[in-house]
């Protein structure tokens, strides 16, 4: 059967409506729900009510990427279950329709839509997903401790008493926790330039950090040298690894290079690159959705539970999706190779989909 056949396009037609109106639906909840939990954190700062939707409007991409394997599976779920109800599936195969002709042009849809998601609308919801987070940080967030890396260095801050410092390193070695060429600027907090160190080489020990022979600058005072000065610290290896690396806010294809940046910089880059890897893992995992939709809302209806077949394929869909975050986490922990890690819950899900459809088709 052609891929562009009558057939072909009007399972693909009805998906695509049925995902569409999936979509609106989630998007509203997810508008409201948002809107609350900004409208509980404003308390009694003054945010504008233009400002909050603003913030909504760029932060409901990101959430509706999170979900977008599970939302196609629920548009499928759907579009089966009616296709079972209204018999439509009965005239199919009686007249020598694999359930498999309708699954394919589903599959590929949705695969299209997978595919669409990672190479076009993924770099939009990051660009959005970054411009919420700055206005989130100006206007919530009270000196978040972060770490940036770019091609000038690896950026930390950290609250030192009242004030904010702001350190900029070539490199960091994690394991002897040794900066080179590091920079770092004290503000207080009205934002007013405090104090500025310049030092080739710094260690931390404990609670201070260890400079060694550079420059320090006070608020209207000249330059004096040193040879070696310490100041006090919260940073460890633990604080820096664990600091505020948002991966929302790189696309996909800006994420390889700065893992490349992170490696240079001295940085675990494993939870960059496990992200990598599932954002790719899920442009395919929303194919095996539909197959995984297929195999519980296609049961005939002279079998019965019917319902109860779409509600358990509803939960093993719940599951899987759950079952997506812990490998994800095992892939970040290093538990599991970033590459098997990411691809074992789009193989699991059309594994079971597959198995359950040939039963059905045997039977």
């Amino acid at each position: 059967m052609s891929v562009f056949s009558l057939l072909s396009r009007y399972a693909s037609r009805s998906f695509l409506i049925s995902f569409g109106i999936a979509l609106l639906c989630l998007l509203t909840i997810i508008v409201l729900f948002d809107y609350a939990d900004l409208q509980r954190r404003v308390g009694s700062k003054e945010v504008s009510l233009s400002l909050m939707l603003n913030m909504v409007f760029l932060h409901a991409p990101y959430y509706l990427e999170q979900v977008l394997p599970f939302l196609v599976f629920i548009a499928a779920l759907f579009v089966f279950w009616r296709m079972n109800r209204t018999n439509e599936l009965v005239i199919f195969r009686s007249t020598g329709i694999s359930l498999w002709r309708l699954i394919l042009p589903i599959s590929l849809t949705a695969l299209c839509i997978g595919l669409v998601d990672l190479t076009v609308f993924n770099p939009l919801s990051s660009a959005m997903h970054a411009r919420y987070e700055k206005l989130e940080k100006r206007y919530f967030s009270k000196g978040k401790e972060d770490v940036k890396v770019s091609s000038t260095g690896l950026w930390l801050s950290e609250r030192v008493g009242p004030n904010q410092a702001i350190y900029r390193a070539d490199k960091i070695d994690l394991k002897k926790l040794e900066f080179q060429n590091i920079n770092i600027i004290i503000s207080s907090p009205e934002n007013e330039f405090v104090e500025r160190i310049d030092a080739q080489s710094a260690q931390i020990q404990g609670n201070r950090l260890e400079l060694r022979n550079g420059w320090d600058v006070h608020v209207g005072k000249p330059a004096e040298p040193f040879s070696q000065k310490f100041i006090e610290t919260s940073l460890d290896q633990k604080k820096i690894e664990n600091m505020r690396v948002n991966r929302g806010s790189f696309s996909f294809w800006k994420l390889s290079s700065y893992i490349d940046l992170l490696e240079a910089s001295g940085l675990n880059s494993l939870k960059q690159k496990m992200y990598w890897h599932s954002m790719f893992a899920s442009a395919f995992w929303v194919g095996a959705m539909v197959l995984l939709a297929a195999a519980f809302a296609c049961r005939p209806q002279r079998q019965g539970k019917t319902i109860l077949m779409v509600l358990i394929g509803l939960i093993v869909g719940f599951f899987l999706y759950f079952f997506k975050d812990m490998t994800l986490a095992l892939g970040s922990a290093g538990g599991l190779p970033p590459l098997i890690a990411a691809w074992l819950p789009p193989i699991v899900t059309a594994m079971v989909g597959a198995v359950i459809v040939f039963d059905q088709e045997d039977g």
